[in-house]
């Protein structure tokens, strides 16, 4: 019981930093977490049980800079539960590194608690500036697309290396392969810890070579920094490293390997000086630079009146850039109304900065205003991704539930031309008992449909009273056990 209940607070430590985080998962997670924990190993990893499995899960697609697309699966309460506990219970297994000059930044655990991304990036930062500073050559390397290439079979043997009880190490081989419908490849689901640590700790091959020659090495997660005054040492260890990756079946992104001091910084030597000044002080960004991370901000970021008047040019700027959009949304936090102004621009111009726009919105008091430039993103961009769906959906949720156009929001993302399964969801999932919602989750719910959408409809239903919402889950749960686990969840709020 007390593994399960530290699963559950590492699920709920992590919930919020996911790229579809569903509440239909937070629910079911904390209010069935013994029952799904029973379910999994006494019926799916039981061999003598042939007919549970892990289910084969939902694609799902988060937006990356330039409408590039990071691919992922969406992973039902079942599976979710099963990869948190999985590294939850092996946390101790994911040691520090060997050597002083091979070291690997943050996805590992401390006094049972995940390290703070944040502070472990900070710390790479810290000691990549150091090095650029010491050493007269470096090289800055990334795997491309890490998480869609590596193969299942690697994991698995990777994972068998270690100190750990071989039933987990054939428990996460049958993960793996049935929430992949078989497929060897493009396996590992992004976006939540417990993947992370594994991708992270899987490359340790490459830190642990000891033909490597370089004087430092440094990694955050496929994100690998050399450094050494030989450089000959250095391309050196580039072959080798990309002869050991490939191996494996990766390679590297050409297009993100730099060399020298002044690449290595990620910011240009010609870019302005307050421009600069942000992008240091926002230190912990990730996901500007290399596309597959994001780390919370903590801490109160304070601009001087020069900072301000510059970042007040740069919303004014017809040819707003990424990342110039990125330092806005992170600075300008008690100037909401003032943004919102521009808000309609980052919506069409920046779909990767969803989630980014989803905790701004918070600082805009005018919540009508915000609500019709979303109805009217709906209604005339010519492309909405999935992602943008999601949070729109969250920003309906979370903020303009008192205004007038609510409904009409909840409608457009049901029936935009762009909606799936995952976005659905989450309006389903919404325990409102206006706007004809019931209407709609019953009809997922009385067909013997067991998928998101009708899941997520079990779930919005706890804004039912007690009697309305059982009699809707009797029939509900009969489907198959992934609803009667869902369905006994939603039965104890």
């Amino acid at each position: 019981m007390a593994s399960v209940d530290r699963t559950v607070e590492y699920f709920k430590d992590d919930f919020s930093k996911g790229l579809f985080p569903l509440d239909t998962n937070r629910i079911v997670i904390e209010n069935g977490a013994v029952e799904l924990s029973e379910y999994i190993y006494q019926s799916v990893l039981n061999n003598n049980e042939e007919s549970h499995h892990f289910l084969p899960q939902a694609r799902c697609h988060a937006a990356k800079h330039g409408l590039h697309l990071r691919r992922t699966l969406k992973l039902d309460p079942v599976a979710e539960f099963y990869i948190y506990d999985l590294i939850n219970r092996n946390r101790t297994s994911f040691r520090k590194d060997f050597s002083d000059n091979r070291i690997s930044f943050g996805h590992r655990f401390e006094n049972g608690k995940a390290i703070p991304l944040s502070k472990a990036y900070r710390e790479f930062k810290k000691s990549v500036a150091e090095a650029n500073a010491k050493f007269e050559y470096g090289l800055k390397l990334d795997i491309a697309t890490y998480f869609n290439s590596v193969y299942h079979h690697d994991i698995v043997k990777w994972f068998d290396d270690g100190d750990r009880d071989q039933s987990d190490v054939e428990g996460l081989g049958q993960f793996l392969r049935e929430i992949n419908s078989g497929r060897s490849v493009d396996c590992l689901p992004q976006g939540i810890h417990p993947c992370k640590v594994i991708g992270a700790e899987f490359l340790k091959f490459l830190d642990n070579s000891r033909i490597l020659k370089s004087d430092l090495m440094f990694r955050f997660m496929d994100d690998i920094y050399l450094f050494s005054n030989n450089q000959q040492k250095v391309e050196h260890d580039f072959i080798l490293l990309q002869q050991l990756s490939g191996e494996k079946g990766l390679s590297f992104n050409s297009s993100k390997t730099k060399q020298g001091k002044i690449a290595i910084e990620n910011v240009d030597e010609h870019i302005e000086e307050v421009r600069k000044q942000l992008l240091y002080v926002r230190t912990e960004l990730v996901e500007t630079y290399n596309g597959e991370e994001e780390v919370e901000i903590e801490g109160e970021l304070t601009l001087d009146s020069e900072q301000q008047e510059y970042l007040y040019n740069l919303l004014h700027n017809p040819e707003l850039e990424e990342m110039d959009a990125e330092l806005i949304l992170t600075f300008m936090n008690d100037k909401g109304e003032d943004v919102l102004e521009y808000i309609a621009v980052f919506f069409d111009k920046f779909p990767n900065l969803s989630k980014k726009l989803f905790y701004f919105c918070k600082n805009i008091d005018d919540k009508s205003s915000l609500a019709q430039v979303i109805i009217d993103h709906l209604d005339n961009s010519v492309i909405v991704t999935e992602e943008q769906l999601f949070w729109f959906a969250k920003i309906a949720e979370e903020y303009l539930g008192g205004t007038s156009e609510y409904s009409s929001i909840l409608v457009k993302l049901l029936e935009h031309k762009y909606a799936t399964d995952i976005s659905k969801s989450k309006i389903l999932e919404i325990p409102d008992l206006r706007f004809g919602l019931p209407d709609i989750r019953e009809q997922y719910l009385r067909v013997g449909r067991a998928d998101w959408l009708s899941w997520s409809s079990a779930v919005g239903t706890r804004g039912m009273s007690r009697n309305n919402r059982n009699h809707m889950l009797k029939y509900f749960s009969n489907v198959s056990q992934m609803n009667f686990l869902i369905a006994s969840a939603v039965r104890k709020i």
